[in-house]
């Protein structure tokens, strides 16, 4: 079912959702949405105070909508809308949009154009909205934008970029076949920007370390085996899958990451885009930490 592009009063938008067979509307809606993060050019604004705006409709908001406005050419910003069922592009720009299953962790993406309105309504139970970008936007190239401190009251999300000459700016990754390099940036895919980006906790062996648990598969943990390679893990040995971090004090100026299991093997990018551990300390085992590339939501 579609709804028109013109904004619906209350009523109308509570019909739709239950055409649509939406979840019911909680007790307390949210007033505003809190951003988990962005770069200010995408920005919450009371809808109507503009014609350009990209509208969410939820059943989790006040009024069930919440709008959104460009404060310069491009921006984004991650979000955690739940209950919502569908985005209306009033903007002049298309705006890519991010959502997950309602109580898991399967994500989508759609880039809706101008003019258009767009269901997100995952099999009828409504979606979380994780993300609305509008592209192209700026991504990290130089020294890290982030710390590899473990996540206290809220999560610390990061990506990790190789520092080396052999592969410039890609960053590991969670592939079909292993832990990789890939050349992404902020406007690539979502699903393959979260699977650049990791959680980092206290470490599993209960060290002063960290340990770096996959965002696009949470449980699942970067680990080293016993002959040096890295992998990714659910129920490691937890002494493998702990990594212990010191700065690398000539540049680049990034860290190196040693395996709690064996101090001696440092996280290092390899010349065909894979990763492992190997001994010496070079510039391809020195590693940027930025912002994480995709944010999975709450």
């Amino acid at each position: 079912m579609r709804y028109a592009l013109t904004r619906f009063t209350a009523a109308a938008l509570s019909a739709s959702c239950a055409a649509l067979m939406c979840i019911a509307t909680p007790a307390l809606a949210q007033d505003k949405v809190d951003p988990i993060a962005g770069d200010g050019g995408l920005v919450e604004q009371a809808c109507g105070t503009s014609r350009e705006q990209v509208r969410v409709d939820s059943t989790s908001v006040a009024g069930m909508s919440v709008c959104f406005t460009l404060t310069a050419p491009t921006g984004w910003v991650a979000v955690n809308i739940t209950g919502s069922y569908g985005v209306v592009n009033n903007l002049t720009v298309p705006v890519a949009v991010a959502f997950k299953l309602p109580d898991g962790a399967v994500y989508f993406q759609q880039v809706i154009q101008p003019g258009q309105v767009k269901s997100v309504d995952v099999d009828r139970r409504g979606s979380t909205i994780v993300e609305l970008q509008v592209t192209p936007v700026a991504t990290p190239n130089g020294a890290s934008t982030a710390t590899l401190t473990p996540s206290g009251q809220a999560p610390n999300y990061v990506t990790l970029r190789s520092a080396g000459r052999i592969n410039p700016g890609h960053v590991m990754r969670l592939s079909w076949s292993g832990v990789k390099l890939s050349l992404l940036d902020r406007n690539s895919g979502f699903n393959d920007r979260l699977d650049a980006s990791f959680k980092v906790v206290p470490a599993l062996d209960s060290s002063q370390c960290v340990s770096l648990e996959s965002a696009a598969y949470p449980g699942t943990y970067l680990t080293m085996n016993t002959t040096g390679a890295v992998s990714a893990l659910t129920n490691p040995d937890t002494r493998a899958a702990t990594w212990c971090p010191t700065a690398a004090e000539t540049t680049p100026t990034g860290v190196y990451l040693a395996n709690a299991a064996n101090q001696a093997r440092i996280l290092t990018a390899g010349a065909d885009a894979t990763v492992t551990t190997a001994t010496s300390r070079t510039t391809e085992s020195v590693w940027f930490t930025d912002q994480a590339l995709a944010l999975p939501g709450k």
